[in-house]
């Protein structure tokens, strides 16, 4: 992620996420805060915000001093405007991607998706401009939006829900049922994404999500229904055909 704003904040930089090896491991990143091309520090948590704790790169901000200080930085507006700024351009940046790339967007999800549910739970501007674009891959590997999702599963199941597993390999069986029903289930599986899911329920009233084995009794049931009313169609076949024997029987001959 390219920065370069000139007014009213004067900084550059270049940022960029990681590829992380697994979701345990360290989420500390190394922004480097520079002051025209002269190192001042790193890890400067007052510019970049929390939640980006996994940002990498470089930051050249020619109106900070040189000898700075946590007490100048906790309580100077240049230092929150830049830290506002940092945010949009990331959220510009995922727009982008997810508008005019998003097969981009979809490669590199799984690593950022962290990033992604905590900023949301932390920061409600960066929801705010993100909402729309949070993907959620199924067992299938595809990645839907959640208009996506429930577009794609209007009249199988429950309106306004999403079905989630958090392990695909204990809850295989579950999700074989839901697949015969043609629902799609997403997988949620990580670290953070309980807390994500309860905190986007409270966000959206309207939309619900459920995990596959909380369900299983309506599954199965609407299962039944359909074995049933498919006994029921074959029982009446021979009926039909008795009828229309009769029918044509009665006829007169012309």
């Amino acid at each position: 992620i390219h920065i370069n704003a000139e007014f009213p904040l004067n900084f550059k930089g270049i940022l960029y996420f990681p590829k992380l090896q697994d979701e345990y491991a360290s989420l500390e990143g190394q922004v480097k805060l520079y002051y025209n091309q002269v190192f001042v520090a790193d890890n400067i948590k007052e510019v970049i915000p929390e939640y980006m704790m996994l940002l990498r790169g470089v930051l050249d901000c020619p109106e900070l001093p040189l000898n700075v200080s946590r007490s100048y930085l906790q309580n100077s507006g240049y230092v929150t405007k830049i830290s506002g700024h940092i945010t949009k351009k990331i959220c510009d940046k995922f727009n982008a991607l997810f508008t005019n790339d998003r097969k981009a967007l979809e490669i590199i999800w799984d690593d950022v998706k962290p990033f992604v549910e905590y900023g949301c739970t932390r920061d409600p501007k960066f929801l705010d401009r993100i909402k729309n674009i949070i993907l959620y891959k199924t067992t299938e590997g595809e990645y839907l939006t959640a208009p996506e999702y429930l577009e794609k599963n209007a009249g199988k199941g429950k309106d306004n829900t999403m079905y989630y597993t958090n392990d695909v390999l204990q809850q295989v069986g579950y999700i074989n049922l839901f697949r015969e029903q043609g629902i799609t289930v997403t997988v949620m599986d990580g670290v953070i994404d309980s807390r994500f899911l309860s905190f986007m329920e409270m966000q959206d009233k309207a939309l619900h999500y459920v995990r596959v084995d909380s369900e299983l009794d309506e599954v199965l049931q609407a299962e039944e229904e359909a074995e049933e009313q498919e006994t029921e169609e074959e029982a009446e076949k021979p009926s039909r055909r008795r009828k229309e024997h009769v029918r044509r029987e009665r006829q007169p001959i012309k």
